[in-house]
């Protein structure tokens, strides 16, 4: 009598809300974009290994290492595979999430900006942990392969042929490779005693590298459905504080949504359902990065999502109490911004600094300009931006906070932008939470293209306190274009 044995089924929960849809949503995105990143990673790692040379690979088995010439090259390549390709699948994944969310279905203003400082704050820091992240794994497995118990059993030129498939493998896949490729040395010996042993090593080879393609296409797919779904989860929370930004909804409650079924792991059945605010983190159990908590996925290849539950409606604050008190009796000018009045040219700094005291912690962008003739500007803008008009803005001081959404960021692309075409401005500043920053023109920078320098200033990632905007304007300053400065400021007194 035949025994028939079917497959193990999934039993599903039922789902309150709208987690059904949100994860259906979800989960065929990721069947439909995994496609690319995973040909993109396959083909990077190849050329990786065709990069390096064995008499490099023969020089690291006898130090038993590799140069650390060799791992800067690999910090390179990986800043560079992230700038021209992934980041550009990673805005894909964040429009595609920011429309995930039944909340924002039928807003017919809603718009959504993928380059808006938080997004780009995200991006470079998201960039900066994926290069330091992919370097480390890849390291460590060329290390297990250059261990000394793996030497001993193996000569250069086997170990320097072997090792050449495997970059770009984690290290527990580079130790099964090696020990795939040790039984079937072992097995060649035992079934044809006569081969030479060139041969079968030769075979052994063919056989590991097949199965290396194999195991680089698993690692690839880990990496783009979990950064895709990465990318993914955090558009759908940036579209909600765009939207709230733009007074369509109000206050919102997060819930963590699983598909139900008893294929997901402990950790998030655990979440499952759980309700936070907007702001709040979920409680990971062994974070796998140092990445964002207030969205998943919390585990590689995790295809949870979050549904977003506005609890109560829209306010319709306007601009800054301080802001209006200042304002009050303002005159209109010729663009959107209000004339504040006039100052004394000797009373600047002390005016900015008295501005960027009222603005500093708002949510949305301030501008306030004061021109060559003291006459003071002010503009009110949202998260993402605020523009200043058309006024002329020779010999202009013109200073503007980055909101606490962003990020604690120095001076980002825009305002590179801004530099560029207005370099005949007094100076540029910005304040946070926690700095001040100031830059002027020293030369001209018609023809410095920022994404050269945003790349080069990747290279310095492993510095502490690492931020990459401020690297930027570091190396512009270092080549001789502009001033720049950032200072901490003193919570104690600087209120």
């Amino acid at each position: 009598m035949a025994i028939r044995i079917y497959p193990k089924k999934h039993f599903q929960k039922a789902r309150a809300g709208n987690g059904a849809e949100i994860l259906k949503k979800l989960e065929g995105y990721l069947k439909n974009s995994s496609g690319k990143p995973i040909q993109i990673l396959c083909g990077f790692w190849k050329d990786q290994a065709e990069a390096i040379t064995y008499q490099e690979l023969r020089e690291a088995i006898k130090e038993g290492l590799l140069t650390k010439a060799i791992f800067q090259e690999w910090s390179k390549d990986y800043s560079f595979l992230v700038h021209n390709q992934l980041s550009f699948l990673w805005k894909d994944a964040l429009t595609a999430g920011s429309m995930s969310q039944p909340i924002t279905v039928g807003l017919a203003s809603y718009t959504f900006n993928v380059e808006t400082p938080a997004i780009m704050a995200w991006i470079a820091e998201h960039s900066a942990e994926f290069v330091t992240a992919s370097v480390i794994e890849q390291k460590e497995a060329i290390k297990a392969l250059l261990a000394r118990s793996v030497i001993e059993h193996h000569s250069v030129d086997e170990l320097a042929k072997f090792i050449r498939p495997c970059i770009g493998l984690t290290k527990p896949q580079a130790k099964a490779n090696l020990r795939y490729y040790d039984s079937i040395v072992k097995t060649l010996k035992e079934q044809h005693p006569r081969m030479k042993q060139d041969s079968i090593q030769r075979k052994a080879r063919e056989a590991a590298a097949k199965y290396a393609e194999k195991q680089h296409r698993q690692r690839a797919l880990t990496i783009a459905m979990t950064e895709m779904a990465s990318a993914y989860n955090k558009g759908a929370d940036e579209g909600i504080r765009q939207a709230q930004n733009q007074n369509l909804i109000g206050k919102v409650m997060k819930r963590w949504c699983t598909s139900g079924d008893d294929a997901v792991c402990g950790q998030c059945s655990e979440l499952d359902g759980l309700e936070i605010e907007m702001d709040s983190t979920f409680p990971f159990k062994g974070r796998w990065h140092t990445g964002d908590d207030l969205t998943p996925p919390a585990h590689p290849r995790c295809a949870c999502a979050v549904e977003y539950i506005e609890i109560e409606p829209v306010r319709t604050d306007n601009v800054a109490q301080e802001i209006k008190e200042v304002s009050n009796g303002a005159e209109d000018v010729e663009t959107n911004m209000q004339k504040l009045g006039e100052i004394e040219i000797d009373k600047v700094d002390e005016a900015l600094e008295y501005y960027e005291n009222l603005f500093r912690d708002d949510i949305v962008e301030n501008v306030l300009v004061i021109d060559k003739y003291g006459r003071v500007y002010y503009a009110k803008g949202d998260s993402s931006g605020v523009d200043i008009g058309k006024i002329d803005l020779t010999g202009a001081y013109i200073t503007h906070n980055h909101p606490a959404s962003n990020g604690i960021l120095s001076f980002g692309k825009d305002d590179f932008d801004f530099l560029r075409n207005h370099q005949d401005i007094a100076g540029l500043r910005c304040v946070n939470e926690e700095y001040n920053y100031f830059v002027s023109v020293l030369k001209d920078m018609s023809e410095v293209i920022y994404n050269n320098i945003y790349k080069e200033a990747f290279l310095y990632y492993e510095e502490e306190e690492f931020e990459v905007q401020h690297k930027t304007m570091e190396i512009l300053k270092r080549e001789g274009y502009v001033n720049y400065v950032r200072q901490k400021i003193d919570k104690g007194t600087e209120r």
